[in-house]
Formats: structure tokens, sequence, C-alpha cells
């Protein structure tokens, strides 16, 4: 039976909990990663999510450019809570520095169409995702203000932590752009040092 928005528009509304609709937004960083770089569309979901295009019809009414953004909302925070609830497994400044960027590392190790979705696909000229990340990127900054007044360090100047987290994010996404987000764990001092560039004080070790 159709519902009445269905008949009046003519288009197909999808319940809240639509199981389709459900494994293509759970299938949007796989999608893009797959598309390299190009738009991504329904069907790219479809195929993505293992469902075949005539039967992802009519579903995730929203588009699949929302699909992408809110997957990389969602993602991005995901990642922002597990960097953020790193700094309390250790004591000082530089060794939280350490765990944090070590357990950033593993889960992108670990899922590397989430790296993609993460740290290339907003390079690639969106405005809406280039936005969430600056959001993020904002967030992390402040993060660090944060803990270091809790850490009681000399605190650093809000632009040189901007720089930091601004080259750490450029290094993790040229070695995600490269295919070696599986290689990121070991390549910890790599990203590190990225940090140290602009505040040589800050001594992050593996």
């Amino acid at each position: 039976m159709r519902m009445l928005s269905e008949v009046l528009t003519g288009a197909r509304t999808c319940v809240p909990d639509c199981a389709i609709c459900e494994r293509l937004r759970g299938s949007a960083a796989a999608a893009v990663l797959m598309n390299e770089g190009r738009e991504v569309t329904l069907a790219d979901l479809a195929a993505a999510a293992g469902i075949a295009a005539s039967k992802a019809e009519g579903h995730c009414p929203e588009g699949a450019a929302r699909v992408v953004a809110d997957a990389y909302r969602r993602a991005a925070g995901e990642l922002f809570g597990e960097y953020a609830a790193s700094f309390r497994l250790a004591d000082s400044w530089p060794e939280k520095l350490t765990a944090s960027l070590q357990r950033l590392l593993r889960r992108l190790a670990d899922e590397p169409a989430m790296a993609h979705l993460c740290f290339v696909t907003p390079t690639t000229g969106d405005e809406e995702l280039r936005d969430i990340r600056e959001t993020y990127r904002g967030r992390y900054v402040q993060l660090l203000e944060d803990e270091q007044r809790q850490d009681g360090a000399e605190p650093l100047p809000g632009l040189q932590l901007e720089l930091m987290v601004g080259a750490v994010f450029r290094t993790i996404s040229g070695l995600v752009y490269d295919g070696r987000a599986p290689e990121l764990p070991a390549l910890l001092e790599d990203v590190a040092g990225a940090a140290q560039v602009f505040e040589p004080r800050v001594s992050v070790t593996a």
C-alpha cells in the first residue's frame, strides 16, 4: 500500500527504518573509495552495498551527495571521539600526543575506506565536505588547547596548534591517497614529524 505522500507527489517515500536505505547509507565510504574521486551516485552506493541498482531506485531520498556528507560527518565524529579519549591513557603532554595519534592511525589502518572518506574526499573540491573538515580541524585545535591547560604545560600559540594539526592532516591525507592507509601505524614518526616542523619543543615518539 502506497503512502499518501507518494500518491500526491508521485515519489516513493521510505519508512524511517528502511533496511535498503540503511544498507546504502552504510556503503558510502566504500562507494567513495571505489569511485576514486568521481561524484558518487545512487547506483554507486548500490554497487558498494551489493544491491541491484533497480532495487535501490527511490531509496535514500536525500540524495547520494547528502549520504556521503552524513557518512563523513559520522566517521569524523567517531575518529575525533577516539582521539580525545586517548588523552586519558597517558600522563605527560608528549605521551598524550603519542597515544592519541597512535590510536587515530590504528583506526584509519583498520578501515582504509573510512580513512579515504575522511582525509582524501574533502580535498576533491566539494564545499560541504570542506566545511565539515574545517569544523573538525577546529575541534582538534581546541582539544589540544584545552589539554595543554589541564596538563600545565607551557601553552603554544593557537596559530602554532593550527599549523600542527593542518600539517598532520595533510601528511595523513597524502599517505592515504597513495594507498598506504594500512601502513599508518608504522609511520607514526613520519606523521608526528609533521607536527614537530612547527613546534620542535613537542616531542612525539613511538
